[in-house]
């Protein structure tokens, strides 16, 4: 009779812990809101087109691009693109979506977090793997700190991208104009200018360019104290068509890479 007593405790125990466990995978880096919908094809590390006609750009990751007839792919994008392909095949062809703020883009793909039927999420899977860094564009911001805490972690056993001198913190000393398109780079910040963006200009041929909407964002003023300091951007780098004249005006640099959020800035020393 005493060991018939306490079966039922272990079991309910046994019961608890399963849910709790399922509860975390449910609950990493939000939850879907849409029902199960067939994934017609697989685009590239982060964009998938649905059954529906629907092209879904993923939030919260950049992964490598592909390359797509005249246009160059970048390290990795194959294997980014398979791993998302794995991903979907897991998930029995079938992905769920959940929203932030903005649900739509310039291109007119759905932005959306795409989770598999078990709540495992294909950003936080894609940064695992090294498949993918994190990246957050305003206003959709909700799950910026828990794939940033991902990411942190999946850099300490480096693979793919974390392995790959192309992705792996570039130094902006090696910047040249054809280097333009998402990318992480390193570099010695050697001035700062506040007016109406925060120009943070690296040594090399960059300057980040902070928008005065994205301040508060950032929730600092003392742009000028990163003079001096190493620091780590992130975002998609363009190619300046005006550098400043050669009349006694300075010349700009060549590269500018706009950086949107906390996570795109981090001072190393």
């Amino acid at each position: 009779m005493q060991q018939s007593r306490k079966t039922p405790v272990r079991l309910l125990t046994g019961v608890f812990l399963c849910l709790l466990s399922s509860s975390f995978v449910l609950a990493e880096c939000g939850h879907p809101e849409s029902t199960a919908i067939k994934v017609a094809k697989v685009q590239d590390g982060d964009t998938l087109k649905l059954s529906d006609g629907r092209s879904v750009r993923v939030l919260g990751i950049n992964a490598p691009e592909i390359t797509i007839g005249q246009k160059r792919g970048q390290p990795l994008g194959q294997e980014s693109l398979a791993s998302a392909r794995q991903f979907v095949a897991r998930a029995g062809g079938e992905v769920r979506l959940g929203f932030d703020a903005e649900k739509r883009d310039h291109y007119g793909r759905w932005l959306a977090h795409v989770y598999d039927k078990s709540g495992r999420s294909l950003a936080a899977e894609q940064i695992r793997a090294g498949m993918a860094l994190q990246v957050s564009v305003p206003p959709n911001g909700a799950q910026e700190s828990c794939l940033y805490s991902i990411e942190s972690r999946a850099r300490k056993k480096p693979s793919g991208v974390w392995s790959n001198s192309y992705w792996s913190s570039f130094p902006s000393t090696s910047l040249t104009v054809g280097d333009t398109g998402f990318r992480l780079v390193r570099g010695k910040v050697m001035r700062v200018d506040v007016n109406s963006s925060v120009w943070i200009e690296f040594d090399g041929d960059l300057v980040a360019q902070i928008k005065k909407s994205d301040w508060r964002t950032f929730g600092r003023n003392d742009w000028q104290s990163l003079q001096g300091k190493t620091v780590e951007v992130r975002g998609w780098i363009t190619a300046r068509k005006d550098k400043g004249s050669q009349n006694g005006k300075r010349r700009f640099k060549s590269l500018v890479m706009g950086v949107r959020t906390p996570s795109s800035l981090k001072v190393i020393d």
